[in-house]
């Protein structure tokens, strides 16, 4: 479960380096909500509204200026860094509108990197786990293809699987049709309902895609820094 509990963030943007004082803007506003375990949710609204904000301190990426965040009943808000990190690496999955591969490695390799960081794993056992969730995502055959010889929809795809291999409590989506066509954006949408569906996993995405709104089932508006239906 995530809590998002009066949570307010400001960004202050310095002319001057040698400004004592710099532009206050207020990005979110006293925003509180709760989705819970095994959602399939949005914050929608247009571009400056605080929807990928919002993500970003959810996903331990930010700092809160004030109020807390919990997940999975742990107060983000007081974490170290290191802490955060540790959060990030075992209960959040990403997924990025511009796919974050690494073009140097497979898609079966770029899979493994994110179970090798948890140290938990044999070599044999992040072989299988990432051979088992490309072949669920639709990719069995590709494995060993790079970013570069994948189609939108395919890298898309590996994104997926990356997020969904350690079994996160919760995954991210910022955006994650913005860069394929609507066909594409439709199979990546229903791929991932399906996985929420299998899983059980929470899916929370930022958009402004009509597409994706039509197919959650729950939509958290944001209007100017806040929560506005």
């Amino acid at each position: 479960m995530v809590k998002i509990e009066n949570v307010t963030k400001i960004y202050e943007q310095k002319e001057n380096p040698k400004d004592k004082k710099g532009i206050a803007t207020k990005a979110l506003d006293n925003v509180s909500a709760i989705i819970e375990d095994g959602e399939f949710t949005a914050f929608a609204g247009p571009s400056g509204s605080g929807k990928t904000t919002m993500l970003n301190l959810i996903g331990c990426l930010d700092s809160i200026t004030s109020g807390k965040i919990f997940i999975d009943d742990k107060d983000i808000s007081t974490m170290t860094s290191q802490d955060k990190n540790l959060i990030r690496q075992q209960k959040i999955g990403f997924i990025f509108q511009s796919y974050n591969l690494i073009p140097v490695l497979t898609a079966q390799e770029n899979v493994e990197l994110a179970l090798d960081l948890l140290k938990k794993y044999s070599k044999e056992e992040i072989s299988s786990m990432a051979y088992e969730i490309l072949k669920e995502v639709g990719l069995d055959g590709l494995q060993n293809r790079k970013p570069n010889q994948l189609s939108g929809g395919q890298q898309q795809r590996v994104s997926i699987a990356r997020a969904l291999v350690k079994k996160p409590s919760v995954i991210l989506a910022d955006e994650p049709t913005a860069n394929l066509d609507s066909k594409n954006g439709l199979n990546i949408i229903e791929l991932m309902q399906e996985l929420n569906r299998t899983h059980n996993t929470t899916f929370i995405f930022s958009t402004h895609d009509k597409m994706v709104m039509e197919h959650c089932r729950r939509i958290i508006k944001i209007k100017d820094g806040k929560f506005i239906d």
